[in-house]
């Protein structure tokens, strides 16, 4: 193969046949060798750079998508803190003292059943939360409707449910009631203004060892607490009025009050109220949910701090004692896309 390459080097070349006889043979070979392996190398090192500059971009894009999941389950679970810190009942302060914010559901994973790993019915709770984060999650298990977490919390506070297991303090917050039950419990939920979401199982035969599957099958908000299929024959439907989503903003033309009903589809929005207009209104009317601008904020000496020498003190002292969550932005698209 080599004196091949070497005669067709040569016939291809007339006028280097003088100077045949002065190269040896290793000579010769170096000469055709080493062009044969510089593309391959040149063509190595071009998809190598190419891998390394990929790599970063997806580790960058995985980094933001990370980073903005974690911002978001903040914000739910510090909207769950501020729920907790309205208890009062002594059963549930005691649970809420084994809750931890590591996670949507506010479980402690080194307490006896708190384990979040892949195929526990924890896991597959929490993917469930994180599509509804703000509602209670009712999931069933058997015979029972069961709740974890900041959600069991709630289901004692207000449901008058009695904590699984008791007061146990090296085991996760669980609460739940019997599937005849869930009527009264979503009824008590909605009428102390919280939405929940009920998961239902498959029931169906299943394989030894695995799990049943499960899926959402209604919704009870305070203003439709009626899920389809709960109410009997005998039980008088009475709805009531639908409890609205508030947002209060603020421009130069005066105060602006925004109601959302989420079971209607419609909002109303008032502007240029006075401060003691959009007092009286929160005062004498029940929400859901409690959102004020940032705009709220500025005041004529041009501070940050909302009430400071009188100016939005009214307001400031109303919505101060209710929880409520910061918007930012257009007032009535924020509002809507909550």
């Amino acid at each position: 193969m080599q004196r091949l390459v070497v005669k067709s080097f040569m016939a291809s070349s007339p006028l280097l046949l003088s100077l045949v006889g002065l190269l040896n043979r290793s000579t010769i070979l170096r000469l055709r060798v080493a062009p044969l392996l510089r593309p391959i190398h040149k063509k190595y090192c071009c998809k190598s750079l190419g891998f390394s500059n990929e790599v970063p971009n997806m580790l960058r894009r995985t980094s933001k998508l990370k980073v903005s999941c974690e911002e978001t389950d903040n914000s739910h679970i510090k909207w769950w803190r501020e729920k907790m810190r309205m208890c009062r009942k002594p059963s549930s302060l005691q649970l809420i003292k084994r809750l931890n914010d590591s996670n949507l559901l506010g479980l402690d994973v080194t307490l006896k059943n708190g384990s979040l790993k892949e195929g526990t019915l924890n896991l597959e709770i929490l993917q469930f939360k994180s599509r509804f984060p703000q509602e209670v999650l009712l999931c069933r298990v058997g015979d029972f409707y069961e709740a974890v977490g900041f959600d069991a919390c709630i289901l004692v506070e207000h449901a008058g449910l009695n904590p699984c297991g008791g007061l146990r303090s090296d085991s996760i917050p669980k609460a739940g009631c019997p599937v005849v039950n869930l009527r009264q419990t979503l009824d008590d939920l909605t009428r102390n203004g919280f939405s929940a979401c009920i998961v239902e199982e498959v029931q169906a035969p299943t394989q030894a060892r695995s799990r049943k599957g499960r899926f959402i099958s209604g919704h009870a908000h305070p203003g439709s607490p009626y899920v389809f299929g709960l109410v009997g024959a005998d039980h008088d439907i009475d709805f009531p009025e639908p409890i609205p989503v508030i947002g209060i903003s603020w421009s130069a033309k005066g105060y602006c009050f925004i109601s959302v009903l989420e079971t209607m589809k419609t909002y109303s929005l008032e502007d240029g109220l006075t401060e003691e207009a959009v007092v009286t209104k929160l005062r004498t009317c029940q929400c859901h949910h409690l959102f004020l601008h940032t705009s709220l904020r500025h005041n004529s000496s041009g501070t940050r701090r909302w009430g400071e020498f009188g100016e939005g003190g009214l307001v400031w002292g109303e919505c101060n004692g209710k929880p409520f969550e910061w918007i930012d932005g257009v007032p009535i698209e924020d509002l809507l896309l909550k």
